[in-house]
């Protein structure tokens, strides 16, 4: 049953969370140029209705019918809730998370039943009508037979809202929010219940209360001060740290483990989210569009004008009921981190000779892999780097989304059992736990039991040229940023003996004054002039991004760092520069997948 519930928050929180840039779009304009805004501008203000009524709940059945079917599915559904939004005169948010669905459903259908049967040359004109007839006979669906229904079920919960606020009883959601929340659902309620029916309020009165309901930082901001205050060992080392992140980030996975760790902890989360909740009931208070993330920023951003202050105070409200009536607990028990009984994680993390023979992928995974998990990777990427290991790719993902060509996952306990195919390291905590110590050093003995090997096995780089060694050349990586591409580079620089530390920040001060860019996929950074002393050696690392990284308006393919402390690496320098003018060897160079190739060609 459990899974189940979890299934069906996490497909109605992926409808929305994608979407949330559009949200926040949205809300700014709402909150600047109404009448009464931040910036009065009726012109601009012509922007509210229509981006409301079209713009949102199109979004959101596009990607719902795309999570079920493909892009096809998406422009399914975004064309079938095209018919409930105009058969009806309210925001059709539900309407689109009912039609975004079942038009992916039908797409996915027809494509199963029609797999294998349609003769060669006719793929494209089935593809196309199909989708556009499938597409029309839910629009006319949702325009004279569903619009009615939802609209309906809509008038119906806003009735409940507004009798739950006229009574004073919405305090009262907390009761249910905050457990399932932390539990099992974390964003699905927000995103997927509150988030539609706070926008219908805002439509009636200007500004809603549900948007507060989830994401207030103040609950687990509380919990996350105790533990600092008066916690011991690992709960206090890593709470500060978790409360800067969870007030400013609005990152609530975060303290998540702690309350898994000691469930009692519940108590004053609820009770710290129905005081600040009950706060905003008395002083009729709401947020203009949804804070996204739950942070002190976002619900700043979304206060009305004029009424910024009382939105801080309920935050602080909020942590201080949630602070207070925690310390008892973490005094009886004051360094609990990690001694969830119901899932406990291995102190030493997942041995080594467990995980695949060659580690080049590592996924951080969370429910929706968005806030903990990229922060959970924003670190181990800095820490792999820091110990040369800069070869090895770390990114995140939605736990049920996580990549065929990850070789080793790390997540929280509580989801852990949700990876399936993937060796798993489960932790506790994103910014500080032990199995993601013991993690960095199996990988750092598996890297130079590696080099051990190569050199007595003689392999090919043991004769290859000083400038350009086989083992700095690097392909089919994940695209990233261009100032994490360029800081993998110069790591590598570091660790193969070319540079001395400094040099790959001094590669990113280089691209901040001029683009290395070269063009035809190429770029080439290298450090600044006056960084010249950190040379040790002339040598040249060579990255291959075959999805591109962003230098600009430009996608580089081969991002070559180059270190030069002599005349060594010009010949490759030039060997590059030909290869500028032969368009097949570069295209070749860019998404082969044997490191081989490129060294032959460059050297």
């Amino acid at each position: 049953m459990r899974e189940k519930i979890q299934k069906f928050g996490r497909s109605l929180s992926a409808m929305v969370m994608p979407n949330i840039g559009a949200f926040i779009a949205w809300g700014l304009i709402t909150a600047m140029f109404i009448p009464g805004g931040w910036l009065p501008n009726e012109n601009l203000a012509k922007m509210v209705s229509p981006m409301l009524k079209y713009l949102l709940p199109t979004l959101i059945a596009f990607t719902a019918g795309k999570n079920v079917s493909g892009y096809r599915g998406g422009v399914a559904g975004a064309v079938a809730a095209m018919g409930v939004i105009i058969g009806t005169d309210t925001p059709m948010f539900l309407g689109a998370m009912l039609m975004g669905p079942m038009a992916g459903w039908c797409v996915k259908k027809f494509d199963n039943l029609v797999k294998g049967k349609v003769g060669a040359g006719f793929e494209m004109l089935v593809d196309n009508f199909s989708l556009g007839i499938i597409a029309m006979l839910l629009a006319i669906a949702g325009y004279l037979l569903i619009g009615d229904v939802v609209e309906g079920l809509s008038n119906a919960l806003g009735t409940g809202v507004n009798w739950m606020l006229k009574h004073k009883l919405n305090p009262l959601l907390s009761l249910i929010v905050d457990p399932a929340k932390v539990l099992f659902l974390n964003n699905a309620v927000n995103h997927g219940i509150m988030t539609p029916l706070g926008i219908q309020q805002v439509t009636e009165i200007g500004h809603s209360m549900l948007f507060l309901v989830d994401p207030n930082p103040g609950p687990g901001l509380g919990i996350l001060l105790s533990c600092w205050v008066f916690g011991k060992g690992m709960t206090k080392q890593s709470a500060p740290g978790a409360a800067v992140i969870q007030l400013f980030g609005g990152i609530h996975e975060i303290y998540f483990p702690y309350v898994l760790a000691r469930p009692i902890l519940l108590l004053p989360v609820i009770a710290g989210n129905v005081c600040s909740l009950f706060f905003f009931t008395l002083t009729d208070f709401g947020l203009v569009a949804p804070a996204s993330p739950g942070s002190l920023i976002s619900i700043i951003l979304m206060s009305p004008k004029g009424r910024t202050l009382i939105g801080i105070l309920g935050i602080f409200i909020a942590t201080a009921i949630s602070f207070l009536l925690s310390i008892p607990i973490i005094k009886a028990r004051p360094d609990f981190q990690g001694e969830n009984e119901n899932a406990p994680a291995p102190e030493d993390g997942t041995p080594i000779e467990h995980l695949p023979g060659k580690i080049r992928k590592i996924v951080f995974a969370c429910d929706a892999g968005m806030g903990s998990s990229a922060l959970g990777a924003t670190r181990f990427k800095a820490r792999l780097m820091k110990s040369g290991l800069a070869s090895i790719a770390c990114t995140n993902s939605a736990v049920d989304l996580i990549p065929d060509d990850a070789d080793v996952v790390v997540c929280q306990n509580h989801i852990a059992d949700r990876v399936h195919g993937h060796e798993v390291v489960r932790i506790t905590n994103f910014i500080s736990d032990p199995a993601l110590d013991s993690l960095l050093e199996r990988l750092s003995n598996a890297s130079v039991n590696d080099e051990a090997e190569e050199k007595t096995e003689e392999k090919v780089d043991e004769n290859e040229s000083g400038v350009l060694r086989l083992k700095n050349i690097l392909t089919g990586l994940p695209s990233e940023l261009k100032e994490d591409a360029i800081l993998r580079a110069g790591h590598m620089l570091e660790a193969s003996g070319y540079v001395d530390p400094g040099y790959a920040e001094s590669m990113l001060e280089r691209e901040k004054n001029a683009s290395t860019y070269m063009g035809m996929g190429l770029a080439i950074p290298h450090g600044t002039s006056e960084t010249k002393a950190l040379v040790r050696e002339s040598g040249i690392v060579v990255l291959q991004y075959p999805d591109g990284v962003d230098f600009g308006d430009e996608k580089a393919r081969l991002v070559i760092g180059i270190a030069g402390a002599g005349d060594a690496h010009l010949e490759i320098l030039a060997k590059i520069s030909s290869a500028l003018d032969d368009e097949d060897v570069l295209e070749r160079l860019s998404v082969t997948g044997d490191p081989e190739e490129i060294f032959k060609t460059l050297i």
